[in-house]
């Protein structure tokens, strides 16, 4: 009995939880799409044009398509003409609007300031001596009574 209840609350809490993580990964989709990654654009323009996840909206779709097609993306470029060929002007239109604003969102490329160069250490001025010269090691003794004859008769 202790076992089924336990099923029955994960079955209904595991949808919650799968949810929170599909928000959670979309709005890192969203953030790398609006940074300018080609791939996530092109996933971006996928999950709208089918409606995963988010409302099915095509204009919103061809937005993303276009800015990953400028970067060369092949799948974008086809996704881009397919969408294009079942659309009205004035949709293409608004696209093409909605495309231009989300690249001019793009963040722009924050310059890291170079890294701070050692100061240099300034020459001696006066010779440095040399550090002296170790002693040398005594040889090693043998085991005991090594050399000596054995006393054994």
């Amino acid at each position: 009995m202790k076992k089924a209840v336990a099923v029955l609350i994960l079955g209904l809490i595991a949808p919650l939880l799968a949810s929170a993580q599909d928000v959670a990964s979309l709005e890192q989709m969203r953030q790398a799409a609006q940074k300018g990654s080609a791939d996530a654009q092109l996933e971006m323009g996928i999950l709208y044009e089918f409606g995963y996840n988010m409302p099915k909206n095509d204009v919103n779709a061809l937005a993303w398509y276009q800015l990953a097609a400028e970067q060369g993306n092949p799948l974008a470029v086809k996704r881009r003409d397919t969408l294009k060929a079942r659309m009205k002007p004035d949709e293409i239109e608004a696209a093409q609007k909605l495309s231009q604003e989300l690249a001019a969102q793009k963040p722009q490329a924050v310059a890291t300031p170079p890294a701070a160069e050692p100061t240099p250490v300034p020459a001696p001025t006066e010779p440095v001596p040399a550090s002296p010269a170790p002693a040398p090691e005594a040889p090693l003794a043998g085991p005991p009574n090594a050399d000596k004859p054995s006393s054994a008769p």
